[in-house]
Order: structure tokens, then sequence, then C-alpha cells
């Protein structure tokens, strides 16, 4: 991706933004990285220009944008996915059939800068350079389906946080692990009786779901991020979430239990009853606890 010195604008960082899926924005770079291996411009068998003209009309980009809805992977979170769309010039609602299925969204923490991979769909033999241009208007839109399982199975491993909390293990957590494969939240620490302690966990863990607890996601000042997050125990050194040149620190708080957190989330704890989210096991090796949860089927 070519040198833009522009941090994208992250729209979910924000309460209401959390929940909102689509946008428009603005291109500020497209690169190709890939086209078919079979189509290559520099491959003997490569039949004619317009077989590459055909592959490129397929062929993977990055865009760059100056805002999204997309969730780039990290902090524990995989990606979002959804699409790119590219809009009639002068219209913000007129789509042309310009499009890209994005599979991966990254950022360089240090820039701030946003970058959408996918692959590029289109009928007309035009290079995709030319299909989303600097300055073309686009609308964003997160794969909501995806979007919900994600947000559910992140705000899940807070509740793991807010039941340790209440059963009275308020562990520094070292890692969170949000991903559908397995997930799972690490403590720096120990627990005596691992037995008896999971039984009460599981038990505190369904009880803060049922009383629906509603989410909040607020940006705040260093000082007083810190000392919300840290009221129970100095678990976080909260100036390490600081948004580079920023001095204020995004502080989510699920079931009570708040913490730093870029990831999205569900309105409260009584929307992981559908899917039956639960502790599913505790492990203590090396001071380390890890504590693992799921939906009830997985």
């Amino acid at each position: 991706m070519a040198a833009n010195d522009q941090a994208t604008h992250l729209i979910h960082l924000t309460y209401d933004g959390n929940f909102q899926l689509e946008t428009n924005a603005t291109v500020l770079n497209c690169r190709i990285v890939d086209v078919p291996s079979n189509i290559r411009s520099d491959d003997s068998n490569a039949a004619t220009p317009s077989s590459y003209s055909s592959a490129k009309r397929n062929a993977r980009v990055e865009l760059q944008l100056d805002q999204t809805t997309m969730h780039p992977q990290g902090g524990g979170q995989p990606t979002d996915i959804g699409s790119i769309q590219r809009c009639n010039q002068g219209s913000s609602s007129s789509c042309c059939s310009y499009f890209v299925q994005i599979d991966k969204v990254t950022i360089d923490r240090v820039t701030g800068i946003v970058t959408h991979l996918g692959l590029i769909n289109s009928s007309e033999n035009v290079d995709p350079t030319l299909m989303f241009p600097p300055l073309s208007p686009v609308i964003v839109s997160v794969d909501a389906h995806n979007r919900r399982i994600l947000s559910e199975c992140h705000t899940a491993g807070h509740v793991v946080d807010a039941a340790m909390t209440k059963c009275d293990a308020p562990l520094p957590p070292v890692k969170g692990y949000h991903f559908m494969d397995g997930p799972y939240v690490e403590y720096a620490g120990s627990i005596s009786d691992k037995e008896g302690f999971l039984e009460r966990l599981k038990k505190v863990y369904l009880e803060l779901i049922d009383k629906d607890i509603p989410t909040s996601i607020q940006t705040l000042p260093l000082h007083e991020a810190s000392s919300i997050c840290n009221r129970l125990a100095q678990n976080f050194n909260v100036q390490d979430f600081c948004t580079e040149g920023s001095p204020n620190v995004r502080v989510v708080t699920v079931a009570g239990y708040s913490c730093p957190c870029g990831g999205t989330h569900v309105c409260s704890t009584g929307d992981l009853k559908e899917r039956g989210w639960c502790i599913k096991g505790l492990r203590c090796k090396k001071g380390v606890v890890r504590v693992r949860y799921g939906p009830r089927d997985c």
C-alpha cells in the first residue's frame, strides 16, 4: 500500500458506531496485490492481453479509505468481513457494478491506517485501480451475521472477566482469544480449588447473562479511564491503550466490569442467551489460569 499519512476513522469505536454496519466512505488508495496464478503478465502460458484483463477483473486488491465501519483484526477479535462497492460519481447512494468482497481487514497500529483486502468482482474489462481511483465514493458494508457472532463472542469473554471478579478472583487478564474455534481468557495467577471454583464460576456467569446488563462504551480521559478500570484491582496500565497522539482511552463495561477495549460488542449480557454462551472449562498451569467459554452447542 502506498504511503498515506491519514489515519482511518474507525466508526465502530463509538457506542452508536459499534452497531453501525454501513457507511459512505472515500477511497484514498487502491492497489492490486494478486491475480490468478494461472494468468500473470510474466507467465509464458498467459494466453492473450484480454485473458490478463479478465484475470485482473477478479484480482485481489487492497483498499484504503478515509473511514470504515469494519473492525480490523486485533485485540483478540477476528477481522470483520463484508463488501465495498463503488458509487456513481456525484452520488453517495447510487452504486455501479464495481464491487470488492472483503475477507480481511488490518490496521497499522503506528499510523492508524486500515487496509481492506479482498477479491474484486466486475463484469467490465477495467483495471481495478481505475475502478477505485483516489477520491471516488464507496459504500462500506459489514457482514451482519458474522459481526453479530464475533460481537457476542467478545462480549461473552468480558462476562468471564466480570464473573471472575464476582467469584473473588480479580486476576490480571493477560490474553483474550475471542475466535469461534475455541475462545478463552487467560489470567496471571492461580486457583487453589479448581473444581469448586469452576462450578461457582459457571453459576455466576449464567446469572450475569440472565440479568440482561447493558453494555457501556465510552471514550474517557486517561486518568478517568485508569480510575474506572482499576477500581477493583490494579490490572491495567491504561496508558498502553491510548490512541497514538490522543490522551483518551476507549473503555467498555460489560456486566459491570470495565476495561480498555477496541472490539465490538452486543447491547447487553441478555443478548448471549439465544446461543447459550457458558463457561466450558478451567485450566491452571505455570501461573496462568485459562478459562474456556463458548456457545452451548460448540
